[in-house]
């Protein structure tokens, strides 16, 4: 598809749009959001008002809010162009900031995230995790006020929440919101004590529900979407990477 657009009212303070084709942008202009942009192939020529950078595919380039730039094409052969908008409200809600006008890093995962945001076969709290692992790897984090007391009982907390409500579309921000923690705080936690993302741990609590329910010879397309999967292919996948085996193979050679 030559477009794309990621916009997600759940998600309100992230924006992405992926070009295929790239349109140059020569009139100088700005954002009232932090902007992230990646090319896929070839290079593109970003702007400023006293000096300009070819950016890799290889790069990403992050430029502050309110900082007027514009975008031409270096190689004609140029193509794959993603374009992140990130609220500046939300950065500081994460503990993080970007005070630059502009800055380049390497890739990071970035066009991963990208592709994740655009799919529809990822959930939303993993988008969520995705996102806020993007901005913890390239943003600076703000003085910490987080006491260290009380760590191992908090994600002991979140682990039970998750237990209970993993059935349920959840997302990162009600997690942490009902621990009165950040996300970058949750996910870290997390992480740490267990050593696997918050979405992860759902999947997997997922796909041991569905495995309970294949026991039963409930069929296929039913125990999908009793489990919190969109359809019976995204079981499938998740079902494969934990037991090397799709439910069909599963259930086809269950002992009577």
């Amino acid at each position: 598809m030559n477009i794309q657009v990621f916009k997600d009212p759940r998600l309100p303070f992230i924006e992405l749009r992926y070009l295929k084709t790239i349109p140059e942008c020569t009139k100088m202009h700005l954002h009232d959001e932090v902007t992230i942009t990646a090319i896929e192939e070839g290079k593109l020529n970003i702007i400023f008002s006293e000096e300009n950078y070819l950016l890799p595919p290889n790069e990403i380039m992050i430029i502050n809010q309110n900082i007027s730039h514009c975008a031409t094409l270096s190689q004609i052969n140029s193509k794959g162009c993603f374009v992140l908008y990130l609220d500046t409200i939300y950065l500081k809600h994460l503990g993080l900031e970007f005070k630059p006008a502009f800055e380049v890093q390497t890739q990071n995962n970035f066009i991963k995230l990208c592709q994740i945001l655009l799919s529809k076969q990822h959930t939303l709290i993993e988008k969520q995790e995705e996102t806020v692992t993007f901005c913890m790897q390239s943003f600076t984090q703000c003085n910490s006020t987080n006491s260290e007391e009380n760590i191992d009982k908090t994600v002991l907390q979140i682990k039970a929440y998750l237990d209970e409500h993993y059935l349920e579309d959840i997302d990162l921000q009600t997690i942490s919101k009902h621990f009165a923690i950040t996300e970058v705080h949750c996910i870290r936690l997390f992480k740490n004590k267990f050593g696997i993302p918050v979405h992860s741990y759902v999947l997997n609590k997922r796909v041991h529900h569905a495995k309970a329910l294949l026991n039963k010879n409930i069929p296929i397309v039913e125990v999908a979407l009793q489990s919190g999967f969109f359809d019976q292919s995204h079981l499938n996948r998740s079902f494969k990477r934990i037991f090397q085996m799709t439910p069909k193979q599963f259930q086809k050679n269950l002992l009577s």
